[in-house]
């Protein structure tokens, strides 16, 4: 059987990462770029980080509204699966490569598998819910990470059949990651484990320049009880220089790191401030306490449970919600004890799913 395996970003990249290598080992693995990612710091290094072979095809797509990018990608990818002919599409999660290729796909007559399929924020402001829905719709084999996401999926209307429960790719990622970490690296920022917090930026509703300055005003608050490390996204530096944004001295600024680098210094830290929806996998993997600068968010179960917590986007909400949580360390403690089972092994349970009914 031939698989064409589509990605575009640093998380496709990561979760696919334990995957590819299997695919590589039982079928005839096409994988495509499609350079939704397009940077040496976002994209090429976590190829090198995570020993992980040269794509096929590199598509080149590069930025521009998200209908642009969905259109170009979807025009690019027609080309290669008409010429490679593969049995099955296989994305991962909610970009706009993801949609590009199950749509692409499902318009030839292509068998579609979505990895992380069912995960649901319920917010259909955030272009990511979109894509996550229709793509989730579209496929034929849909890989739920865990009970949630396959209740979602089943309260959608989409057939048991269809649905396979193998839990989350990103737990493989990242332990293997968190292995190869230096920790001399910590040196390198003058840290010391678990006294200091790891902040990421990202998201396009994040990102406006006066959403941006109101959270960046309350990070550089919360910097004056605990220094704060801040690996800046291409997208949030830009808008930090064209709007003279400033940030205290407590706040470190760093280019985009390697995934191993990453995860080792998010391993070692007291919390980590993020939008991202990867990155709040992460954390639960290593442990870590994650306060999500959103106002929903696909991991909803985490909050729920006490593992994650969702603070929001406006100002005073996070100064006050990350104060008390400073000011009573039982209560770090107290995230940090919740359980949540954690399996390793959905690489091998896809692949081992789809030799059996692909």
């Amino acid at each position: 059987m031939k698989i064409a395996t589509i990605l575009g970003t640093r998380p496709e990249i990561i979760k696919f990462s334990p995957l590819i290598p299997l695919l590589d080992q039982e079928f005839t693995q096409v994988l495509i770029h499609t350079g939704q990612h397009y940077s040496y710091s976002m994209d090429k290094i976590f190829f090198e980080d995570l020993n992980l072979r040269s794509c096929d095809y590199t598509l080149n797509v590069g930025s521009g509204s998200h209908a642009q990018q969905t259109g170009e990608m979807m025009i690019k990818l027609e080309e290669v699966l008409l010429r490679e002919k593969p049995d099955l599409v296989l994305v991962q999660g909610d970009t706009n490569s993801t949609l590009a290729g199950a749509l692409t796909a499902s318009k030839l007559q292509i068998k579609v598998a979505h990895v992380e399929a069912g995960c649901r924020s319920f917010d259909k402001n955030m272009p990511e819910e979109v894509n996550r829905v229709v793509v989730d719709h579209l496929s034929d084999f849909l890989f739920a990470p865990d009970e949630n996401a396959y209740e979602n999926l089943i309260n959608e209307g989409i057939p048991k059949e269809k649905i396979y429960l193998v839990g989350n790719t990103s737990v493989d990622a990242c332990l293997r990651a968190k292995e190869l970490f230096n920790k001399e690296k910590l040196k390198d920022f003058s840290l010391i484990k678990e006294s200091y917090a790891v902040l990421t930026i990202h998201r396009q509703e994040n990102t406006s320049s006066e959403k941006l300055k109101e959270i960046i005003s309350s990070i550089n608050t919360i910097s004056n009880t605990v220094n704060v490390l801040f690996p800046v996204h291409l997208r949030t530096k830009a808008v930090i220089e064209s709007n003279k944004i400033n940030l205290t001295e407590n706040v470190i600024l760093t280019d985009p790191m390697g995934y191993k680098d990453f995860m080792g210094l998010l391993s070692n830290s007291k919390f980590v401030l993020t939008d991202s929806g990867g990155i709040q996998e992460e954390a639960v993997v290593l442990n870590v306490p994650c306060l999500i600068l959103r106002d929903t968010t696909e991991w909803m179960h985490y909050v729920d449970m006490g593992k994650n917590l969702l603070l929001g986007t406006e100002q005073s909400g996070i100064v006050d919600s990350v104060t008390e949580l400073l000011s009573d360390e039982e209560k770090i403690s107290a995230m940090k004890r919740v359980k949540v089972n954690l399996n390793e092994g959905a690489p091998l349970k896809i692949v081992n799913t789809l030799k059996k009914v692909a």
